[in-house]
Order: structure tokens, then C-alpha cells, then sequence
């Protein structure tokens, strides 16, 4: 059944998909406008009694910084595992570290506990995660290299189970697909700021691991369609990634500019003890500023990406272009003429 499931034409239309980049920025466009629309319809709603049982969990430690940290245990191990030969350049261990070192930092005090009392400090640790953090560590090719870090025994008896599956690497599949990732991304996005799940998040911790768990695995897909974190290649060209990160711009500023202007404070911060360093302010202003983050730092943020996929593609087509002047000026050895001297 695996072998005709799904039918072929269902995976290449989304593989066409991938490669037409007027419909992916339309498509990330469009669903940030309609989102937003509901996002709107929620608001008249934004503090309908939650379930009683919401404030009932509460963790102390986080999954995601445990899964973060086991993920720093593995690298140092397979970094040695390589015995010397290690397969990636110094520059990208140092990134890695240093992605992990930030995306570690946002799910410690004081960020995390001050993102259940300031907006803004709330967007902060998911600019640090999402937009920052999970980006450095693709960088370092973290999955080769973590593999290598398992010990040979759970490799055998877990990881090479999990990875021959077929239904878990048809599943992985469609969801690595720049289209299906970019949605996934997007979906996250949007619902995570849609009031009503936003206050599930803020006041129950259950919620609020969700959240994290959700941001991440989305960030690792979006990623990896625009990093080449080997094994693993993206299948869109270097113009077509420029258009899939303007796409995410195009979103983000559409919810910072609803956050930074509105008059109504959407989140159930109202009523919750701020620091005293921001007493002076109030919920709006943190809103607005949480807003105002989104929009110009990440911004910036997107658009140094899209910077720099252009300028690796300028670089690699100035390669091919000498490439291809050294083989147009070098004849074959078949028709080279060798030149006697005169004298000889």
C-alpha cells in the first residue's frame, strides 16, 4: 500500500509548487491576510472564561530545554566520535554552539519568566528561538553530527528502526516540502497569536510547552528549505529561497502592525504583577512594543537572510561563470596543436 500511497501526482503537484515563486509568496500572503482576519474575529472574545483546569499544570522544568541541551550533549560526543576528521569547518561548530547557547538562554530565567509578564519580552524569546537560535544551529549541521553522538547500541536498536520507516520518512517527506513547511510555519504564526490560544499558552504551562514544541519542529522544517544542513538539500533555488523569506516578512509585518496599532490590549496580561522597572508603562505599551520588536527587529533579521542568499548565490554563479571561460578557452587535448620550433 506504501508503494501507491500517496498517489504520485499529489507529491509532484506540491513539488511544482515548490518551484514557482510568484505562488509561494502569494500563498504565505494570502494565508497571513485570512489568519489575520480570524485573528480579528477573536478579539471581541478575548477573555471568554477558560476551562478551570488551565491553571492546574505547572512544570518547572521545559521539555524543549531539555531536548535543546540533550541535542549540545550529542554534538560534543559525535564531534569526537569523528576522531579528528571532522566533516564540518570550525566556523559552523562555533555557530551551532552559539544558536545553542541563545535558544538555551530564551527558555531560562529572567526571559522566560518575565515572557508570563511582559508581551514584549514574550516576543523576544521567539525571535531568539524561531528567528535566531534554530537558524545558527542548522548551520552547524546538527543531524549528522548529533547521529554520530548516539551510541552505537540505540542507534541499532532505535534510531535506524525510526528512520527506515517508511511511514515516518513518507510523513517527514511531505512535511520537508518548501510549500507544506512554509504553511506549517505560518499556521504556527498565526494560531499561537490568535487571543484565545495565546492565553492557553500564557496561563498553563501544558499550553505554553506546546507552543515551544510547535515553533521549533516549524522552525527546523522552514530551515532546513533554506539552509542545506547536510545530509539534507534544499530542493529550492537560491532566487526561489529569497522569495520564500520574503514571504515570512510579508506575514510578520502584517501581525506587528496590528499588535503596534490597536487600542485593546489582545492577552490576558491584565491584572498580572509587572516588574517594577516597567511600572511607569502599562499593557498597551508592552503590546505595542512587543509589536514594535516583531516588526523592526525582524525584520532586519529576514531581510540580513535574504542579504545573504544573495550574495552566496552572486557567488556561486561568478564560479560558474569562470568555470565555464576556462573550459570555453582550454581546447581538448584531442585538438591541441603542438607547436615545433623552428629550430628543431
Amino acid at each position: 500500500m506504501l508503494d501507491i500511497w500517496p498517489p504520485k501526482g499529489i507529491l509532484g503537484a506540491l513539488g511544482e509548487w515548490n518551484f514557482m515563486p510568484h505562488k509561494v509568496f502569494i500563498a504565505s500572503l494570502a494565508f497571513a491576510l485570512f489568519t489575520a482576519g480570524e485573528t480579528f474575529a477573536s478579539t471581541g472574545h478575548l477573555y471568554d472564561p477558560l476551562p478551570p483546569e488551565t491553571f492546574d499544570l505547572k512544570w518547572i522544568w521545559d521539555p524543549a530545554l531539555l531536548l535543546f541541551v540533550a541535542m549540545g550533549i550529542l554534538y560534543v560526543r559525535g564531534l569526537r566520535a569523528f576522531r579528528g576528521n571532522i566533516p564540518v569547518k570550525p566556523w559552523q561548530i562555533g555557530f551551532f554552539f552559539l544558536g545553542l547557547v541563545i535558544v538555551i538562554s530564551a527558555l531560562l530565567p529572567p526571559i522566560d519568566p518575565l515572557s508570563d509578564q511582559l508581551f514584549f519580552v514574550h516576543m523576544i524569546q521567539h525571535l531568539m528561538i524561531t528567528n535566531i537560535g534554530v537558524p545558527l544551529m542548522m548551520l552547524g549541521v546538527p543531524f549528522f553530527i548529533c547521529v554520530r553522538g548516539i551510541s552505537p547500541g540505540v542507534r541499532r536498536r532505535v534510531y535506524f528502526p525510526i528512520v527506515r520507516s517508511r511511514p515516518l520518512r513518507l510523513i517527514f517527506k511531505i512535511m520537508s516540502l518548501p510549500l507544506v513547511s512554509l504553511f506549517l510555519f505560518q499556521a504556527a504564526y498565526w494560531f499561537w497569536h490568535v487571543p484565545y490560544y495565546y492565553n492557553l499558552a500564557l496561563l498553563n504551562d501544558a499550553w505554553h510547552l506546546l507552543e515551544h514544541a510547535t515553533f521549533a519542529w516549524a522552525s527546523i522544517l522552514l530551515w532546513r528549505n533554506i539552509i542545506d544542513p547536510h545530509p539534507m538539500k534544499s530542493p529550492l533555488k537560491m532566487p526561489v529561497r529569497m522569495l520564500y523569506v520574503m514571504g515570512l516578512m510579508a506575514s510578520n509585518v502584517i501581525l506587528s502592525a496590528f499588535l503596534s496599532f490597536s487600542d485593546d490590549v489582545w492577552y490576558a496580561y491584565v491584572g498580572r504583577p509587572l516588574p517594577d522597572w516597567w511600572k511607569p508603562w502599562n499593557h498597551l505599551d508592552d503590546q505595542r512594543l512587543g509589536g514594535l520588536l516583531m516588526w523592526v527587529p525582524g525584520e532586519f533579521i529576514d531581510f540580513f537572510v535574504v542579504s545573504l542568499i544573495f550574495i552566496v548565490w552572486s557567488s556561486r554563479e561568478r564560479r560558474k561563470d569562470e568555470l565555464a571561460r576556462k573550459i570555453h578557452l582550454t581546447p581538448p587535448d584531442d585538438v591541441r596543436i603542438n607547436v615545433i620550433p623552428a629550430d628543431a
